[in-house]
């Protein structure tokens, strides 16, 4: 194990600048790091990096026209999901997210060519089920969910940043990363498919297994 020195950390008690060093495990790759993070899934057009530094660890998904199937379940609401990555068998910390879609396309049956579907996205560790466009619990745990976004021509965007603060015991089963979305009864109307394109960061805490 070897360090790394960070620069010009200011102290609190006596405003001289000093230098700290931080562990870094200097025996793996790269690949080995992110490897012992977890896995990407295999999905058309997301792009995932993971850089690990000890216990903790940075995600970036970059998503290009990724598709995502959705289930209208009438007066229940609608719900979709995919998932994005699976943790290595251990606990984990999810300390901050990121969300930016850019682009969200929804397919022309989900509100029969409307172009209005009304609905929130979030990253959750556990697929969504049917909601009336609104997420919660473990549908949004792992980056909060978006405020609600309304389509105008069949197209929408939304952000969040958030810190979800939330402790996921998956030293049983792996942890998974999935993005998720739910529209309203009022605008869906059929089973259809809406299409993501931006980029997600996550900073997590690897809390490791049993």
């Amino acid at each position: 194990m070897t360090s790394t020195t960070v620069e010009n950390v200011v102290s609190r008690t006596t405003g001289i600048k000093k230098k700290f060093a931080l562990p870094v495990d200097s025996t793996l790759s790269q690949a080995a790091n992110a490897a012992a993070v977890g896995s990407f899934a295999n999905v058309d057009g997301l792009v995932g990096d993971c850089t690990r530094f000890g216990n903790y660890a940075t995600l970036n998904f970059t998503l290009t026209n990724v598709v995502m199937n959705c289930t209208d379940a009438g007066a229940s609401g609608s719900s979709g999901s995919v998932q994005l990555f699976t943790f290595v068998q251990q606990a984990i910390a999810s300390i901050g997210c990121r969300q930016n879609y850019s682009s969200i396309v929804e397919g022309g049956a989900l509100t029969s060519s409307a172009g209005d579907a009304v609905y929130q996205v979030g990253l959750g560790s556990v697929a969504v089920t049917a909601k009336d466009g609104s997420l919660g619990g473990t549908d949004q745990d792992l980056g909060g969910k978006t405020s609600t976004i309304t389509d105008s021509g069949g197209v929408g965007s939304g952000s969040k940043v958030s810190a979800p603060a939330s402790v996921l015991d998956g030293t049983d089963t792996p942890v998974g990363i999935f993005l998720n979305w739910s529209g309203t009864a009022a605008t869906i109307d059929a089973n259809g498919t809406m299409t993501f394109t931006g980029t997600i960061t996550l900073l997590v805490a690897l809390l490791g297994d049993d």
